[in-house]
């Protein structure tokens, strides 16, 4: 008898020690999702937000929602792309900048996990677009200067400026998401005090505050851009590139196109960005 008491409580023992063991190891559906904007500062959000302690972050854009084939093999598949969560970690996060313009996401992401916490980063869209500009004449030998590009009479129509229209893509998303679930985080303010847009986004996360204005330091090497204060704190090499120095016409041209929009986006996510 004693022998089969021993038993059952060695069993019941390691029982509850595996159902331990597959929640800490478990790989979950993400509950926020960064879904753009490209070029704004998706991955400096995402690296900063990894040193929560409750946060799991995917260390690869899972391009899930804007990927017919990725789409197809299922949420199994999706789930199986998460970063496995450790014992203080609560809440899953990816970052697909790609998902805020493209026309399937929304809907795709609204049926598929209908109460996702949505995360959006804008900025002043003349440097985005010249971000954008920097990234892609690094994959060229010979590119046409910014400049050139905005003389052309559809300029409006170069992606890279498209994109900084974003009330355009962001109708889309209040077709499928109500306000309280989207955060909009200021790009520009990330930059220069990154701990301030930091507390907003642990708030809207319902999480501690753990990320401090003590956890950055400034980066000369990088023109200013912030670090975080541990190994490796600092973005990739090819994060924070020299911008090129536009020509005054250039940047009347845009600031005049992009008035409206900023207007626009100023009265529908209900913002007040310095830049606006």
């Amino acid at each position: 008898m004693i022998f089969i008491i021993t038993i059952i409580h060695f069993l019941t023992i390691s029982s509850c020690w595996s159902a331990i063991v597959s929640i800490e190891n478990s790989q979950n559906l993400p509950q926020a999702i960064i879904i753009g904007v490209k070029k704004c500062g998706t991955r400096a959000l995402l690296k900063f937000l990894s040193t929560h302690p409750a946060i799991a972050a995917s260390s690869n854009e899972i391009h899930f929602f804007d990927s017919f084939t990725n789409f197809q093999q299922g949420l199994q598949w999706y789930r199986t792309q998460m970063p496995i969560i450790q014992s203080s970690q609560s809440l899953t996060i990816e970052k697909t900048p790609s998902y805020f313009i493209n026309k399937y996401a929304p809907l795709r992401i609204a049926r598929s996990l209908p109460n996702v916490k949505l995360l959006i980063i804008f900025r002043d869209p003349i440097t985005r677009a010249i971000s954008d500009y920097v990234q892609l004449k690094s994959r060229h030998k010979f590119y046409p200067r910014f400049d050139d590009w905005i003389s052309f009479s559809n300029f409006t129509q170069w992606t890279p400026i498209k994109i900084g229209c974003y009330a355009t893509y962001l109708h889309r998303w209040f077709k499928y998401f109500p306000l309280n679930q989207m955060h909009f985080v200021d790009g520009e303010n990330l930059i220069r005090h990154p701990w301030e847009e930091l507390e907003y986004v642990q708030k809207f996360l319902n999480l501690s505050i753990r990320i401090h204005q003590d956890d950055f330091y400034f980066n000369s090497n990088k023109y200013g851009f912030p670090c975080l204060r541990q190994t490796n704190g600092c973005l990739g090499s090819n994060k924070g590139r020299q911008h090129p120095v536009i020509e005054n016409r250039t940047r009347e041209i845009l600031k005049d196109y992009y008035s409206k929009c900023n207007i626009h986006l100023k009265r529908i996510a209900k913002i007040d960005f310095s830049w606006i």
